[in-house]
């Protein structure tokens, strides 16, 4: 399909033409219930009528803001931007909480023409909009209510090389910034994740992840219509609600291909106990991809266990490894092989070297591979400050070469230069620099963590999401995967402090001397390290980016400020 078109609007008019009443788009109203159908034909004639009314407004090689409830309303708005060379920019809808964090810092930055919407949204934006001088002159366009109306003023015509949209990051280590990605890049990381996927026309996509982030995005609406498949959505929201209607629509729909961070995998083995998983069944989900956050053994095997009995293979699971910067997907697995695992010592992994022990050893850690490099895609282990290449028992920082790496950040030349144009000491180039370490076996990604995230502990590197992991499993009263470590100065020397969320049945009276005793046992013996201050926090109260990561950043500022909801410290 890539080989012979340009472009995704070129891959839509194909599949309208070859095959327009088949259903291209199904939303799932709270999860369960079809509340909306789009054909591909049905797709093409609605995002045609976007496209003329966006090109009457002049907004042609501009930039919108697209915000919009889940639904297909957005997947018609966004294709109606891609025909109409207007650049979209999806956000989530302002909540009270954010609108002075990371939407406002997307406005401040995209300095956007307008503002795309629909149906209840309308009088909630107005309000936002007006509270704000630099957006009170905003268009706000509803898309729904658009009609036909008269010819545009020409039909715009779209290269490979134009930029097609822009993808802010999720903003956990810094502002967000917005990821310039053209149809080139599009349509190379979609054959990437395409062929080896063997998606296509048979295939059922079902997801619930949130449009205004890549992985959602891409995995969910823009890849169906590559591989000219079905998409079965539903909101976030439904899913977080009851986990159980993500396993319903895949069971109830066939779905072959569907996903998420590693938290979603937990929560439906937390929330969907054994009497409710009885008459799913999974057997037709060949992958289960697994990114956007560590990926780990044991929720891998939790899952499988829980799951085994409605059909669920382990075989299904996909690891992978991707990226805003590239577009999104830079390496995976093999379809239908079980995930790789490698068990390596901890205090040789704090000093940047991989020595394999095995499985179970005291002072281990087993990490999941993310697969290999994708199509026409180069992936290098390299040192962050030498810029040289290590050897394969070292670890490093992921450096990727391909057509699906971006052409930089919107407004930055100094830091695109920095993260997208980097050389190697020998001065091959150009390279994205993920910001990422990891390691590589044989030619399977291992990824350790996040380069600006790591603790500098009396000389040695820990990674946060290592100690967040084990602490959240110390005890039955608290939130696994909610936490936050980060250092604190205190009398000239940095300490470790521990921010946890409290199970919410916990909250009024929790157990503290147990918790923290027990907490400070588990880094002791596991990692040798003494905690300055646990700070145990309410369900919820940990920061995070829209997309689920935790801000330690954030959180660490919050600590100093005492602006946690807390509940104990010790």
């Amino acid at each position: 399909m890539g080989d012979s078109m340009g472009t995704v609007l070129e891959v839509l008019e194909h599949r309208a033409q070859a095959h327009g009443e088949r259903t291209a788009f199904l939303f799932l109203e709270e999860g369960e219930t079809e509340s909306a159908r789009l054909s591909f034909a049905e797709l093409r004639a609605r995002h045609a009528t976007v496209a003329r009314a966006l090109q009457r407004e002049g907004l042609t090689g501009r930039r919108v803001l697209l915000f919009y409830l889940p639904g297909l309303d957005f997947v018609t708005a966004f294709f109606g931007c891609l025909a109409a060379g207007v650049i979209p920019i999806a956000v989530p809808p302002p909540l009270p909480t954010e609108r002075t964090s990371r939407i406002q810092a997307i406005v401040d930055d995209a300095h956007a023409a307008a503002v795309l919407t629909a149906g209840d949204l309308l009088p909630m934006l107005q309000a936002w909009l007006s509270q704000s001088e630099q957006l009170a002159g905003l268009p706000l366009i509803a898309t729904d209510a658009m009609d036909s109306g008269p010819d545009s003023p020409g039909e715009h015509r779209v290269k490979p090389e134009d930029l097609a949209f822009l993808q802010y990051t999720s903003g956990s280590t810094r502002l967000p910034r917005g990821v310039m990605v053209s149809h080139a890049n599009l349509m190379a990381n979609m054959e990437c994740i395409r062929r080896p996927l063997l998606l296509g026309e048979q295939s059922v996509s079902v997801t619930w992840l949130p449009c205004f982030h890549d992985m959602g995005l891409i995995n969910g609406v823009l890849e169906p219509v590559y591989a000219g498949c079905i998409s079965v959505m539903m909101s976030p929201l439904a899913f977080i609600r009851r986990p159980r209607r993500w396993l319903e629509a895949i069971s109830r729909y066939k779905g072959t291909h569907s996903g998420g961070p590693n938290f979603a995998y937990d929560l439906c083995v937390r929330k969907i106990p054994p009497r409710e998983r009885e008459g799913l069944d999974l057997g037709n989900w060949v992958q289960a991809y697994l990114s956007a956050e560590p990926i780990r053994r044991d929720t891998l095997e939790r899952f499988q266990d829980a799951f085994a009995p409605q059909g669920f293979r382990r075989s299904a699971f996909y690891p992978c490894y991707g990226l805003a910067e590239a577009t999104l997907a830079v390496t995976g697995g093999r379809l239908d092989a079980e995930p790789i695992l490698c068990t390596v010592d901890n205090v040789a992994l704090e000093q940047g070297r991989v020595v394999e022990v095995p499985e179970g050893a005291s002072g281990s850690t087993t990490i999941v591979g993310c697969g290999t490099a994708g199509l026409d895609t180069e992936v290098l282990i390299v040192h962050p400050e030498t810029r040289a290449r290590v050897a394969p028992e070292q670890v490093g920082e992921v450096w990727v070469r391909g057509p699906g790496v971006a052409g930089g950040y919107l407004g930055r030349p100094d830091e695109s230069a920095e993260t997208f144009g980097a050389h190697l000491e020998t001065g091959e180039g150009s390279f994205l620099r993920t910001g990422d370490f990891a390691f590589k076996k044989g030619e399977e990604l291992f990824v350790v963590g996040r380069l600006k995230d790591v603790l500098i502990i009396r000389g040695r590197n820990y990674h946060p999401h290592d100690l967040e992991w084990s602490i959240g499993q110390s005890h039955p009263a608290l939130r696994a995967g909610c936490a936050a470590a980060f250092l604190v100065e205190d009398k000239g020397t940095e300490k470790l402090v521990i921010a946890q969320e409290v199970q919410r049945e916990f909250q009024e009276s929790p157990p503290v001397e147990e918790i923290v005793g027990q907490l400070r046992q588990t880094l002791s013996e596991e990692y040798g390290l003494q905690l300055h201050v646990a700070v145990l926090v309410r369900t919820g109260g940990i920061p995070r980016t829209s997309s689920g990561k935790i801000q330690r950043r954030q959180c660490r500022s919050m600590f100093e400020a005492g602006a946690l909801d807390e509940l104990a410290r010790g």
